[in-house]
């Protein structure tokens, strides 16, 4: 994801275990490392990590249904088909394509 299209500003994501758990071993590797060392290889970038309140499925419509979105395009190219690493990344790059031309808002 950086790769292609820059770090993020924002990533918000629902309470899922994992995601809490990621984000505590984070907070804790950084309270490990020497802060010095860290300012002086790295500038601080500034993502800001927001979560949904829990037990709140619907705030998180919108991207659960690009999810689910990029799963089916995902799933129509490559079926249950062994693929190489190229061909992977063709498929996601198709499905990013296909997400990415749609508009962000409803059209009035």
């Amino acid at each position: 994801m950086v790769n292609r299209r820059g770090l993020p500003k924002e990533v918000i994501t629902d309470n899922g275990s994992n995601f809490v758990g990621a984000e505590r071993e984070l907070h804790e590797l950084v309270q490990q490392l020497n802060i010095y060392t860290m300012i002086a290889s790295t500038a601080n970038q500034g993502v800001k990590w927001t979560f949904n309140p829990p037990i709140s499925p619907h705030f998180g419509g919108a991207f659960e249904s690009m999810i689910k979105s990029a799963k089916k395009a995902i799933y129509a190219i490559l079926g249950n088909s062994d693929v190489t690493d190229e061909e992977l990344l063709s498929a996601m790059t198709g499905a990013e394509s296909l997400i990415n031309s749609r508009p962000l808002t409803y059209q009035s």
